[in-house]
């Protein structure tokens, strides 16, 4: 990540942990705000990310360029990650992998 984004990213999360535990009355009230806060973030940092990858792939990048974006992971990681086409592969796999296991198992009485 350019270093560029390090001081917004920081004072955008301060920002909004004050946010979230104001008029917040003990400390575990606070702590479980904090908590919420940083699962939202976290949720909509993954809809960025996806949505910034989805858009690169329209304009043109690689899987590579994305890796790279991301914080330097393989072409196939990045695919892997954010095309819904492997996730679609990657579900229909495994539902068939799990269908046959279920079938060799002994029926139990």
């Amino acid at each position: 990540m350019p270093p560029e984004f390090e001081p917004l990213i920081a004072g955008l999360i301060e920002s909004g942990r004050e946010q979230a535990v104001l008029g917040r009355a003990g400390e575990l009230d606070a702590s479980l705000a904090t908590l919420q806060f940083a699962d939202r973030l976290r949720r909509a940092a993954d809809r960025l990310c996806q949505e910034a990858a989805e858009a690169g792939r329209r304009d043109g990048a690689s899987w590579r360029e994305i890796g790279e974006a991301v914080g330097g992971i393989t072409p196939q990681g990045a695919e892997h990650r954010f095309s819904r086409a492997a996730k679609e592969r990657r579900s229909k796999a495994s539902k068939v992998v799990w269908a046959a296991k279920e079938r060799r198992a002994p029926a139990s009485r």
